[in-house]
């Protein structure tokens, strides 16, 4: 296989701590689903470190951060606007009800777009700006079932909450939608039930995998087509390309960043670490992708935001 020669800048830096018999990790830091501005100089992250699920903004020049929500419930999964003046970004309002909200990159004026019931979610911009594309369960046959059998589809409305459009048919768990940058086309992760491996490697029957659909859900094609665990797909600012994220090379808990063209050619992995790489984001120019480096086992997690060479 030939593997990206990938360059890697560690952003947000933990100290190493073997783990023994002797020793025990007392804070599990998760700094995740990185976006950065359009010019590069900010970063924009979710991140634990105070008790809760809160967002964060780092200055990439000086490092200086400082958070941006102190919501009770915690938010979650923040994205820049491509004029880099907003954040959309999703909290929960009370249980079992997440929505999808918007704000200034300062932290201020914090609207509200989405209004439940049901889970609204990992929102995304159109290219123009124009747009907020989220996943939903608000359609599902059947509220009362578990998340997982829910019916979750993406949707797309107006920065002021009109014109809800339904952009898929897929009456299963689709998330994580985006739109290509000319509108034309929607992408998604969409779990299929067919045999498959859970995040573990395990055997289930179920397969998560990478689809991209005419912008009205026909003409649905399967990018990744494989058992493993694929996810998190997002498209190049160009459109050329989609990064993603896969547990196909193992070990168990562990993925890395892969790019695939959007007719399915061209499939190759970018990152190739012992440390875990998610949630892939790129740069305005295309030319590098930010992504969440974690180690992960069966009961813990810790991790950063780390800069990968695309070129």
């Amino acid at each position: 296989m030939n593997i990206h020669p990938a360059i890697y800048l560690l952003i947000l830096v933990y100290p190493t701590v073997s783990i023994t018999a002797e020793t025990e990790r007392l804070i599990n830091i998760r700094d995740t689903y990185p976006s950065v501005s359009p010019d590069s100089k900010q970063l924009v992250f979710q991140s634990n470190r105070s008790g809760s699920n809160q967002l964060y903004i780092m200055d990439l020049e000086t490092k200086q951060t400082r958070a941006l929500t102190d919501m009770q419930s915690g938010a979650e999964t923040p994205v820049f606007s491509p004029d880099g003046q907003n954040i959309v970004f999703a909290a929960y309002v009370d249980e079992g009800n997440n929505d999808v909200f918007v704000m200034k990159k300062d932290g201020s004026d914090i609207k509200r777009l989405t209004f439940g019931p049901g889970y609204d979610g990992h929102p995304h911009w159109s290219t123009d700006g124009t747009r907020i594309v989220f996943n939903s369960d608000r359609t599902t046959p059947d509220p009362e079932a578990s998340w997982n059998e829910r019916w979750h589809e993406i949707f797309s409305i107006k920065t002021d909450s009109s014109d809800l459009r339904k952009h898929t048919r897929c009456r299963a768990v689709c998330t994580y939608g985006s739109l290509s940058p000319d509108g034309t086309k929607v992408l998604y992760r969409k779990v299929t039930r067919t045999s498959g491996l859970d995040w573990g490697l395990r055997s289930i029957e179920k397969n998560s995998e990478i689809f991209i659909a005419e912008a009205d859900g026909t003409h649905e094609i399967n990018l990744s087509n494989n058992a493993a665990f694929d996810g998190w797909p997002v498209f190049s600012p160009d459109g050329k390309q989609i990064a993603f994220a896969s547990n196909r090379t193992g070990p168990a808990l562990t993925g890395q960043i892969w790019l695939v063209n959007p007719d399915g050619s061209g499939l190759r992995q970018l990152s190739d670490n012992s440390w875990s790489h998610v949630q892939p984001a790129w740069s305005h120019d295309g030319r590098n992708i930010y992504a969440y480096q974690h180690k992960e086992t069966a009961t813990e997690e810790f991790g950063s935001i780390v800069r990968i060479s695309a070129d």
